[in-house]
């Protein structure tokens, strides 16, 4: 990047025309305060080098541009150089492309035409081809300049030299995150220009030779030489002898003087290339046109010099010249085809070599994408009946009709739609399914679905989005990789609702998509749709679209449907068709048909006319009627069925109804009003084999079901080729909801009363757990496990004495775990979360029932059970959620033993398994809590704000440090130092970028990296408040104190800051001027802001087109809001305030306290007088919080203006924030930060739909009748925690300075110290009588124990003041010396004569020091490289014996571990210690052997990549032994191992892996596993589930065994890093404030 300093004074302004910048509404702004030294990312260059004048246009709206001299070279020095990577694709690519540019070329506009960054064909392009989108692309950049790099010096570098650069930038270039490139394992493709072919070749000629280079040079495949002089060209004398006379001082370059006619340079790689050659598939393309060389055109390179003549060669002419042969207009240029389809060629060829690896890459993308749509169900199987009902010659009619064509094939990018109507059975269906494969065959990207009557999962818009979503991913490749790129960045849309989905996936991602084909939507029974109006709402967004959208859509002729098009989709273009007129096609249908019937040919004939003729264009009817004559045996019956056959589709119902009622025995009758409850009312469709169960045991061994089907229901229900169960239309299911007094008749209350009973009483029958596993696809247990609370909900009478009674049996017995267990295994949690909201309405039913009868009959405790479970159904999912997913059977064994044990799972499940299994003690609280976690941030410094973005949360600290965690684990991922303080911050919709404003400077930040992407001087005097980045990722708004909008280009930042002229219009309003704006919000898709000026109204201007303009003012109305006559100001101050992302609504609160909603289109206004400070939206709409002034928090349901939660704890907010899936809730009180999982935000909200397509935000908050309240007291955090080795009683150290004693069943036994200052260390003596306690005051406390008597008094031996931060405090095996390591000292202590006795200096940073296990008298100080053995006494080092990591370095390569150890409430800002090498941790095995070491270095990310070493402490040199060994082999752990291990936790002790040795042979394992030389390691895996591995000293390894995972809520990895093993085997790890004791955990082995 280049570097330049300019004066203030120095920088002209110059006017242009408004028209000159595109936009008369922008004004280009030009700053000259640049401070010195910055670093800009691109070049600027400008139109004219005149001083400035200014010029107003028409509009009077003046432009000013920085001016900057007009430098072609500038721009190509601003390329960067090296290998950069352009594009990678989000799983394994197949093949690596290199472009290496040529003579006076640079990295990037050597492939662009004009310079223009949207022409850079390799990014912008190439990824776009559905074959090129699997291959990595690279562009390599050298100095191949005509400048040089300072004036009067020769430039010395040859075509060799850019060779090797070339090779070395490919072997040791990183990625993203310091990611090593690896190149040399996939096939490489080099596209080279000019000079750079020549490079490709020396390259390829001097890697052969190198090791390190082999592996690139044995995987380049293939080369596209274009216009390469391979032997020389005539202008190169000519070039050399102008760059030497030139003013500007250019020199003659050596490179250019190898480019001469069959120069030596050429002749030789020319001859040592040629044996190479062979390997290789080689393109030469060579250019035809004369290139302006001055004031002459000239062929620059003839073909004879641009073509090797090498056999297997392919050769092409391109229309350009030698400038352009590399540089194209369009996709659609010809040269640009030309290029593109020979690495096509080569991609498919190398492709075939490895189709099973990208086979698997694909696969594992659509897993990824399947798991992401989890709601996806395919429309395939409805598409491929409807067309098997097409005969042959049909609905050609349609194709050709003119205007579905000009709907198909009009060349306008606008979107449009096309809408069909047609009566009921006009053939629509049939139509939609010809539409879906005229458009595959025309290979457009066609998406369809079906809405189905009879199929609840299909009706709904989000399993419309999720499959739409999921077809289009299938053949946009750049809608999948975005897809791919949001789901690495932890997008989750489970939860979300339709609008949330259509704005993350199609707002967000879609319709930003650029240079992409129009995209087709098929959209089948739009009336069928549960809400079509909510659906309309959505495709009024797709004007918005960069890719143009085109919907047809079939549909009743209905009224209300039709007005919605007109009213929802007016900046839509809408087309009308009507699909009636249909005549030729039923004429074909009704003769096709006619043919089954007997008869003459004459008579049939006769008959189709006739049925033609009352047929009126309905399908239906016609298929109805046949199959009723075809049943006829005469003439005269044929013709009185058909006269008597009413013409509308209801009477024909009618007369079938009749007619099937007659004809049934009352056997038949009973079957046959069963199968229609279940084809009317089922969830979904049913197959016959499930069908055949949900009639057991009333209609057992039936022996042809769908011969009885269809004997007993008639032409009501149909079967299609899947075997699946329908209703035949619609109308014929509407027609028996209909028909009540009929006996075939359907009440859908009473059918889904039915339905629910069956369903419930299938999954509490004997031997359901043993069937789980069984229904690998579709079974009746499955649909019965996730329908019966669908049923539930509809029935008639929900609180029925029955229900209650099945319920209850259902849940107080195993069941339930084997329903969970079903549901986990079919990826269906979030039914636990809609049964939540159902039992809690059920109950309220019942309360109200009820209160009429006697309280005698009340059930009481029956209801109290279900209570119960509604709450530990919600938490289960948000505890243990992922865990369950991932291993369903945990539910038997695990989950009920971490569940509180007030809570209803572990009181049925849970108290029974502590008897024998694993147990948890150490909680105060025995309910459910609604804190996940709590954590200290630490420092200095002060938390300002927090914000959420997809898998992170960052905090903003008040020295300009912004921190980024991950949300899983609270672990510190990333730290971003902007170098001043952060006064706003936002990030992109993707979550990929991150922008921090500064009062001078505005950066912007990869998440994924942590690298500084941009970084932009502020104007003078324009403090920030309110940054926002625009959807399409590129466009940085910023509104600043001075009222002023400005926004720059993040692709084209040599533009600078330009301003949004006249945004607020006026200055003045009601005859007083704008004071400086007090609050400021950009709205989601930054297109208005919301401004808030003291004294003034909430005011909404419009920024974009068609002119920046006033939406609205709120005027508050009522008392509080106007103030007495001759006061300042008659309005209410906006303090806070936020945007609905969803509804755009305004939310914020007035300085009074009250908060509001309002809608500035809509004027929806809605006040609250309860007190709020701050206020939050959720991303999906449904919700949002306030907070109170005494630390309180609420939530609030936004429909419905209500309270639904409300949270009180002490001490007051700073900030908050809600997480991107709405289930959590983050606050900042003090220095700490405190994440919340209410439990109704996971009943209301959780369950996917929320208050979008199925259930209303109404109904769904009638289930509760009031606000739930919780009240909470916050433990403090636990800082220290250390085991009394003798006791194994436990110290803990909190933040506040407490140290307390607790028992070894986790009971409190006695206060240790209370201090005012952060206990930071705790250590035992050996003999555990004395304990030493430090705090952050570097204070060190040390007190006597009276074990035998814990009544008496703590006695107080030694008190120490340290200088120097404390890092590690040790006794020594007689508890007589006491050493304290600082950051700079170490320090020995005699606890005989209470005086320091010896300071010695560190003299290796970063070392942990340890007692010698096998030698009383000496100290161990391990550091990264080396070992240092010191003597208790005098400290004098004795050896220091080197460490050989080779081996370590070579394993931690192939299983990286790059991790933040350190703790996250660690002081900030990170010291320049931390950035070193250092040792974290050591722990001994168990026999005092073997010492296990891990180390961390910093990466440049600023994260540490830790290292696990085991070091033989016997091989250690003792001073008075003869041995002089200088060097000890560290041995790394086995690579299975290294790719598990995420923190260890200790050994085992002798006495534990003894018994786990027996409980091994009892179970039936082999006992030589486990022996009693054997040291056993405790660890956590990267999956969080506590493992144990076994070796011995003769090197013989177990395998890794699993034992038991932790809950969502225990995975904060502070409390983690101090988690420890007792000797016994007990994992104590801190949770919240409190010791949490996990017994037996390690007696028995997971097996899945």
């Amino acid at each position: 990047f280049h570097r330049f300093r300019r004066k203030r004074n120095e920088v002209p302004d110059i006017a242009v025309r408004a028209g000159e910048t595109g936009n008369p509404n922008i004004q280009q702004e030009a700053d000259g305060n640049i401070h010195q030294g910055q670093t800009l990312r691109h070049s600027v260059t400008s139109r004219s080098r005149f001083p400035s004048s200014h010029i107003r246009d028409g509009n009077n709206v003046a432009i000013r541009v920085e001016a900057r001299p007009a430098d072609p070279s500038y721009e190509r020095r601003a390329d960067p150089l090296g290998l950069n990577i352009l594009y990678e694709p989000t799983s394994q690519a197949a093949v690596d492309i290199v472009f290496v540019h040529g003579l006076g070329g640079s990295s990037r506009q050597s492939w662009s035409k004009d310079r223009n960054p949207e022409l850079f064909w390799p990014q912008q392009w190439l990824p776009n081809e559905p074959i090129i989108s699997a291959a990595r692309i690279f562009s390599f950049g050298y100095n191949a300049a005509f400048q040089s790099t300072s004036t009067g010096r020769n430039n010395i570098l040859n075509v060799s030299d850019f060779a090797k650069d070339l090779l070395y930038s490919m072997r040791f270039a990183t990625g993203d995150g310091e990611k090593q490139l690896k190149m040399g394992q996939l096939p490489i493709i080099f596209v080279a220009h000019s000079m750079g072919g020549l490079v490709v070749k020396k390259a390829l000629i001097l890697g052969q030779c190198d090791p390190h280079y082999k592996d690139i040079v044995q995987t380049t495949r293939a080369v596209l030489f274009l216009s390469t002089p391979h032997r020389g060209t005539n202008l190169a004398v000519s070039l050399n002898r102008i760059l030497t006379v030139s003013i500007f001082g250019h020199s003659a370059k050596q490179y250019i003087s190898e480019l001469e006619n069959n120069s030596l340079t050429l002749q030789d790689i020319n001859e040592q290339f040629r044996s190479f050659a062979p390997r290789l598939t080689i393109f030469s393309f060579f250019e035809t046109f004369e290139t302006t060389v001055g004031p002459i055109k000239m062929m620059v390179l003839q073909k004879e010099s641009s073509i090797l003549g090498y056999p297997g060669e392919i050769s092409k002419p391109l229309n350009a010249d030698h400038h352009d042969v590399c540089k194209f207009t369009s996709p659609k240029d010809p040269n640009y085809l030309s290029v593109r389809s020979a690495l096509c060629y080569l991609l498919e060829q190398f492709r075939s070599d490895n189709t099973v690896s990208l086979r698997s890459r694909y696969a594992e993308e659509r897993r990824k994408i399947e798991s992401l749509l989890s709601m996806f169900t395919s429309s395939i199987e409805d598409c491929d009946f409807y067309l098997e009902k097409r005969f042959n010659g049909s609905c050609g009619w349609f194709l050709t009709n003119r205007t579905f064509r000009s709907w198909l094939v009009d060349d306008a990018p606008a979107s449009r739609i096309l809408l069909c109507k047609g009566r009921p059975g006009s053939g629509k269906s049939v139509l939609a399914a010809v539409v879906v494969e005229h458009l595959q065959n025309l290979n457009h990207n066609c998406s369809f679905y079906f809405f189905r009557f009879g199929d609840q999962t299909k009706r709904t818009i989000s399993g419309f989005l999720h499959s739409i979503a999921y077809q289009i991913s299938d053949g946009v490749p750049d809608f999948r990789r975005r897809l791919l790129q949001l789901i690495d960045n932890g997008l989750d849309i489970t939860k979300s609702n339709s609008k949330a989905i259509w704005q993350k996936l199609f707002m967000s991602v879609l319709f930003k998509l650029s240079n992409i084909k129009p995209v087709y939507l098929v959209v089948d029974a739009l009336d069928e749709c549960e809400m079509p109006a909510l659906l309309l709402k959505l495709f009024a967004d797709i004007p918005a679209s960069k890719v143009p959208i085109r919907i047809i859509v079939f549909s009743r002729d209905n009224y209300l449907l039709s007005t919605l098009f007109e009213t929802a989709l007016k900046a839509v273009p809408v087309t009308f068709l009507s699909v009636d007129d249909s005549r030729d096609d039923l004429r074909l249908y009704v003769t096709e048909e006619i043919r089954s019937m007997r008869g003459e040919p004459i008579f049939k004939e006769q008959m189709a006319a006739k049925i033609f003729e009352k047929a009126e264009g309905n399908f239906l009817w016609v298929h109805l009627v046949i199959q009723e004559i075809l049943q006829c045996h005469t003439q005269g019956a044929v013709l009185e069925a058909l006269n008597n056959i009413p013409a509308d589709l209801e009477a024909l119902y009618e007369r079938m109804h009749v007619i099937l009622e007659k004809s049934l025995r009352p056997a038949d009758l009973a079957m046959s009003r069963t199968i229609l409850l279940w084809v009317t009312c089922a969830r979904r469709s049913l197959t016959l084999a499930e069908l055949d169960r949900a009639l057991q045991p009333e209609y057992p061994l039936i022996l042809d079901l769908k011969s009885t089907v269809s004997q007993v229901c008639g032409e009501f229900v149909v079967v299609d080729n899947l075997s699946q169960i329908s209703m035949v239309h619609s109308t014929a299911r509407e027609y028996l909801i209909k028909s009540l007094n009929s006996r075939l008749g359907v009440s859908v209350a009473a059918a889904h009363q039915h339905l629910f009973m069956k369903c419930l009483t299938v999954l509490v029958e004997p031997g359901v757990r043993s069937q789980v596993e069984q229904f690998a696809s579709p079974s009746f247990l499955l649909y019965a496990a996730i329908s019966w609370p669908y049923h539930l909900e509809l029935t008639a009478a929900p609180s029925d004495e029955a229900f209650l009674i099945l319920l209850v049996k259902f849940f107080r017995g195993s069941f339930i775990l084997t329903w969970i267990h079903i549901l986990a295994i079919a990826g269906q949690l979030q039914i636990l979360l809609q049964v939540s909201k159902i039992l809690n309405a059920f109950i309220a039913n019942c309360n109200k029932v009820n209160a009429d009868r006697n309280s005698a009959t009340h059930r009481l405790q029956e209801r109290e059970l279900l209570a119960h479970w509604a709450t530990d159904l919600t938490h289960i999912v948000g505890k243990f959620g992922l865990q369950l997913m991932r291993h369903p059977k945990s539910v038997y064994a695990l989950v009920p033993s971490f569940c509180p044990h007030e809570s209803v799972l572990f009181e049925q499940f849970g108290s029974k398994q502590a008897l024998s299994s694993i147990r948890i003690s150490g909680f105060s609280n025995a309910a459910w809590d609604d804190c996940l976690a709590k954590f200290a941030i630490g420092g200095r410094n002060i938390p300002l704000g927090i914000f959420c973005l997809n898998q992170y949360f960052s905090i903003v600290m008040s020295n300009g440090v912004v921190i980024l965690y991950r949300s899983s684990t609270c672990e510190e991922a990333w730290r971003f130092s902007h170098g001043e303080r952060v006064l706003k911050m936002c990030h992109s919709t993707d979550g990929e970028k991150l922008v921090t404003c500064g009062l001078f400077t505005t950066k912007v930040w990869s998440v994924i990296s942590a690298r500084q992407l941009h970084s932009f001087v502020n104007p003078s005097r324009a403090k920030a408040l309110a940054v926002s980045l625009k959807t399409d990722g590129d466009t940085l708004m910023v509104f600043s104190e001075d009222r002023v909008v400005r926004c720059i280009s993040l692709n084209n930042a040599d533009n600078g800051w330009k301003i949004y002229e006249n945004v607020f219009g006026e200055v003045m309003f009601e005859g007083r001027q704008y004071n400086s704006p007090q609050n400021v919000s950009f709205s989601p898709d930054s297109n208005q802001i919301a401004v808030s000026f003291r004294g003034f109204p909430l005011s909404i201007w419009g920024v974009e087109n068609p002119r920046p303009r006033l939406i609205g003012r709120i005027k508050r109305h009522g008392d509080r809001g106007e103030r007495r006559e001759g006061a300042q100001s008659k309005y209410t101050d906006v303090q806070t305030m936020c945007w609905n992302p969803i509804t755009k609504h305004i939310l914020g609160t007035y300085n009074d306290g009250c908060f509001f909603k309002w809608h500035p289109f809509e004027n929806d206004y809605q006040e609250s007088k309860i007190l709020a400070v701050n206020i939050k939206c959720s991303s999906n709409g449904c919700f949002f919080i306030t907070s109170t002034v005494d630390g309180g928090i609420k939530i609030w349901d936004f429909q419905r203006f209500s309270l639904i939660y409300q949270l009180s704890c002490p001490s007051s907010v700073t900030d908050l924030a809600i997480d991107p899936d709405n289930r959590r809730i983050y606050d900042l009180r003090d220095t700490f930060c405190t994440i919340w999982e209410p439990n109704v935000l996971l009943r209301l909200y959780g369950a996917g739909e929320m208050a979008s397509d199925t259930t209303s935000t109404n109904e769904s908050l009638t289930m509760i009748p009031m606000a739930s309240e919780t009240s909470v007291e916050m433990p403090e955090l636990v800082t220290a925690i250390s085991v009394n080795p003798q006791t194994l009683q436990c110290a803990v150290g909190n933040d506040e300075g407490g140290v307390r004693l607790f028992g070894v069943d986790g009971e409190l036994i006695m206060e240790l110290s209370q201090g005012f200052m952060t206990v930071e260390h705790i250590v035992w003596s050996e003999d555990g009588n004395l304990v030493a306690i430090a705090d952050l005051s570097r204070r060190i406390n040390i007190e006597y124990v009276n074990h035998k008597d814990m009544t008496s008094p703590l006695r107080s031996v030694l008190t120490i003041k340290e200088e120097d931060t404390i890092q590690k405090i040790i006794f020594n095996s007689s508890t007589d010396l006491l050493l304290v390591c600082t950051a700079g000292f170490l320090k020995l202590w005699s606890l005989e004569t209470m005086a320091s006795t010896m300071t010695w200096p560190q003299t290796v940073s970063g070392t942990f020091w340890a007692a010698h296990p096998l030698n009383n008298a000496l100290l161990l100080g391990f550091g990264f490289t080396s070992i240092q053995v010191c003597t208790w006494a005098g400290l004098q080092i004795e050896n220091e014996v080197a460490i050989d990591r080779t081996t370590i370095d070579i394993e931690s390569d192939k299983a990286p571990q790059e991790s933040m150890r350190r703790r996250i409430s660690a002081p900030l800002p990170v010291s320049p210690r931390e950035d070193e090498n250092r040792v974290d941790k050591v722990w001994l095995t168990s026999d005092d052997k073997q010492a296990l070491v891990e180390t961390s270095s910093a990466t440049p990310q600023g994260r540490r990549k830790k290292q696990f070493m085991l070091i033989a402490l016997a091989h250690l040199p003792m001073p008075d032994s003869s041995e002089t060994e200088t060097e000890i082999s560290a041995v790394p752990l086995p690579a299975d191992l290294l790719a598990r291990i995420e923190m260890p936790f200790g050994f085992l002790s002798n006495d534990i892996r003894r018994d786990r040795r027996q409980s091994s042979l009892k179970n039936g394992e082999a006992g030589s596993s486990l022996t009693t030389s054997e040291n056993t390691l405790v660890f956590l895996d990267r999956e969080f589930w506590v493992c144990t591995w076994s070796f011995s000293d003769s090197g013989i390894e177990s395998r890794v065994r699993r034992h038991f995972f932790l809950p969502q809520d225990w995975l904060n990895m502070e409390c983690l890093e101090l988690a420890i093993i007792r000797s016994d085997g007990t994992l104590v790890c801190p949770k919240n404030g409190e010791v949490a004791l996990v017994w037996n955990g390690l007696k028995e082995e997971w097996i899945e």
